[in-house]
């Protein structure tokens, strides 16, 4: 009796790959603001969800919550969540488009690097998936902001960390099947536009956070900034036709 044939899906798969690897990168138009939850933020969160008794307030601090609002990845290296920028490419998805957002949504992953960030109860861990943002050093923003609910909203100062000149190298896999390379490189210039990353972006009414899909002259700026064998790039409007300048040392 001949024995029943085995088939290796690893085979097969080896064959024909499902996905396909691409790499690129966005290129900021107007200033990044970010704003990461803190642990002193998640700790108050925690002590009212278990009915904890509360403390006295302590004094406000600008330059802490300015450092807490950063997505701090190593000693001066900072980061943005890769799922927001996924959320913000599937923004511009729709099937009136011909790409549905819950097909693009399964068809893409980004890579990104786990980060470790203190979570509010003893004992727990808490991995945020970040990708670096490359460009200038963050500086502190002080904006008017109202916080609250209804008639009993109160006017606030806010300091949170601002990239002004700044860029994210985006990794990833895609189905070519359902999400081509053209849809992909669609989504990611409508949505720089249309949505945005970040605080004040034009999806939340701001003109923060804008970015446009990078030029090839300019992936490769960014590319040697990157290795540390280039300036930075300076960013230049999308209507000039001139190479990318590079910025002086």
């Amino acid at each position: 009796m001949s024995k029943p044939k085995v088939t290796s899906l690893s085979a097969a798969l080896s064959k024909k790959p499902q996905f396909e690897k691409f790499s690129t990168w966005i290129v900021g138009d107007t200033p990044l603001i970010t704003h990461a939850w803190s642990q002193k933020a998640r700790l108050e969160i925690l002590q009212k969800q278990v009915k904890a008794t509360k403390s006295g307030k302590e004094p406000r601090n600008p330059e802490q919550d300015f450092i807490n609002s950063l997505y701090e990845m190593t000693d001066g290296v900072y980061g943005f969540p890769v799922t927001g920028v996924k959320d913000c490419i599937l923004d511009a998805a729709h099937k009136d488009r011909g790409i549905p957002r819950t097909a693009a949504m399964r068809a893409l992953w980004l890579n990104a690097e786990m980060v470790r960030v203190r979570p509010a109860l003893k004992g727990a861990i808490c991995d945020m998936p970040l990708v670096r943002i490359y460009g200038t050093q963050p500086e502190m923003r002080e904006d008017m902001v109202r916080i609250g609910a209804g008639m009993n909203k109160t006017a606030n100062l806010s300091y949170r960390g601002q990239f002004t000149v700044w860029a994210i190298r985006i990794t990833g896999e895609t189905n070519p099947t359902i999400l081509t390379e053209e849809a992909l490189a669609f989504l990611v210039q409508w949505s720089g536009k249309s949505c945005g990353i970040g605080e004040w972006r034009n999806e939340k009414s701001g003109m923060f956070g804008r970015f446009h899909l990078a030029t090839l002259a300019e992936e490769k700026a960014w590319d040697k900034y990157a290795a540390g064998k280039g300036k930075l790039p300076v960013p230049v409007p999308e209507s000039d036709a001139a190479p990318l300048p590079m910025a002086a040392e």
